[in-house]
């Protein structure tokens, strides 16, 4: 029963942590009297390095009037879309994460950040299937994108499709044996299936890659709590409550705040055993 509960936070704060913001470049070389094209890329350009500096909800006023100038700017929905993200307005974002792909059917990341929202507000099979069938259609396009693998994993492991995901993280690993993200999901797909110990192995060496990563620290105190072993638990889950993952901007929804509050409750129930 304890584990049951364990994976669920763990869930909550894993896909969290899937890929919301794809790097993106647009050449363009303004003229002394711009063209409104040329008027959106700059307020393009205005939004993303407001959204860079976590003032959300100002990104979205000059994103919209890009989109307003040149409603082909097909990154203006993407950059939006995250901003609404991270301003709690995930029905806005999926709803521009669609523009986007009605102008370019092959955009790869709006696919990614398409299903990155859907699991955001998944509540219901229908709407986690939407999630994997958009994280599908971005490996279509992009098959060797190591962190498309690992969403879609993600998304596979909420809907307990456990072999399907445990397969996509591998391949995720396959193309990028550093992504501490993957070897975290797997550790998972492990702990889910009742091998503990491997489970515990991909968490520490996720831990090795990245130790600020506060979901495989969380991760690894669970699992070591679940291996009986008290201290290193605890020491574990001391690192993930020492790390600030307070949330960037109002209403970001990228952070959990249960995953605190359960670590805390852990660790008094390790140190009462």
């Amino acid at each position: 029963m304890r584990r049951s509960i364990w994976l669920l936070v763990l869930t909550v704060v894993f896909f969290s942590a899937c890929r919301v913001e794809p790097d993106a470049h647009i050449d363009a070389t303004l003229s002394e009297a711009p063209s409104p094209a040329e008027q959106a890329v700059a307020l393009l350009e205005e939004g993303r390095t407001l959204l860079d500096d976590d003032e959300c909800q100002a990104a979205l006023k000059p994103l919209e009037a890009a989109i307003q100038l040149d409603p082909t700017l097909v990154e203006a929905y993407l950059v939006l879309g995250n901003g609404l993200v991270r301003t709690a307005q995930v029905e806005a974002a999926v709803e521009a994460y669609n523009k986007a792909l009605e102008i370019d059917e092959t955009y790869a990341a709006a696919f990614t950040n398409l299903g990155a929202a859907y699991l955001r507000r998944a509540g219901d099979a229908e709407t986690l299937q939407m999630a994997i069938e958009a994280f599908q259609s971005a490996i279509a396009l992009e098959p060797e994108d190591a962190e498309a693998h690992t969403n879609l994993g993600s998304a596979l492991l909420q809907a307990s499709q456990i072999p399907q995901a445990k397969e996509e993280f591998e391949e995720s690993l396959r193309l990028d044996a550093d992504l501490a993200e993957a070897r975290v999901g797997l550790g998972y797909a492990f702990l889910i299936m009742g091998q503990l110990e491997q489970g515990t192995a991909q968490f520490e060496q996720a831990v090795s890659i990245n130790p600020e990563m506060p979901e495989a620290q969380f991760a690894l105190g669970i699992s070591y709590a679940e291996g009986n072993q008290p201290e290193k638990a605890i020491a574990a889950l001391e690192a993930f409550l020492a790390m600030e993952i307070s949330p960037r901007c109002e209403g970001d929804q990228s952070v959990a705040a249960e995953p605190r509050e359960q670590a805390e409750m852990f660790i008094e129930q390790l140190r009462g055993q």
